[in-house]
C-alpha cells in the first residue's frame, strides 16, 4: 500500500473524527466504521475506496487521489441522508489537510448522491472526492 494513500486516508480520518459538527450527528467519537457495519448504530460513516495514480509515486511526483466516503442513515429518509452527505462533504471541502509526507494541492468533492438500499429503510450517501498531492522530499 502506498505511503501517499495511507497518509491522506489518515488525515481524512483525523478531520472526520475531530469535526465537532460531525460529532453532533455521528456521535463522540464519530462512528467511522472500518469493517463489518451490520451491528453499527446509525447514522455512521465509512471510507470506501481510495485509488491513486501513479500507484508508486516518486519524491516530487504529483499524485491523483480518488477517495469515496459513504454515509449510512435510517431516520429522516432521503432528506436527512442528503443533509448528512452535504455536512460531510462541506466539512471535508473546508478542512485544512496536512498529511505526513504530502503537500495537498487540490482537494474537493466531485460527486455526491443518496441511494435507498434494498432493505427499504437504509439510505446510503456517497461522496467522491478528488485530490492532487505532491510527495515531499
Amino acid at each position: 500500500m502506498s505511503v501517499a494513500l495511507i497518509a491522506l486516508e489518515a488525515e481524512v480520518r483525523r478531520v472526520i473524527l475531530a469535526a465537532s459538527s460531525l460529532q453532533e450527528v455521528f456521535g463522540t467519537p464519530v462512528r467511522l466504521m472500518e469493517a463489518d457495519e451490520t451491528r453499527a448504530a446509525f447514522p455512521f460513516l465509512r471510507l470506501d475506496r481510495h485509488e491513486i495514480r501513479p500507484e508508486a509515486p516518486a519524491a516530487g511526483a504529483l499524485i491523483e487521489h480518488r477517495l469515496s466516503v459513504e454515509v449510512y442513515s435510517r431516520s429522516g429518509g432521503r432528506e436527512e441522508a442528503n443533509r448528512l452527505v452535504s455536512l460531510v462533504g462541506e466539512t471535508l471541502r473546508t478542512a485544512e489537510l496536512s498529511p505526513v509526507g504530502l503537500k495537498i494541492i487540490l482537494f474537493y468533492p466531485v460527486y455526491s448522491d443518496v441511494f435507498l438500499r434494498s432493505d427499504g429503510t437504509t439510505f446510503r450517501g456517497l461522496i467522491r472526492l478528488r485530490a492532487l498531492s505532491e510527495v515531499l522530499g
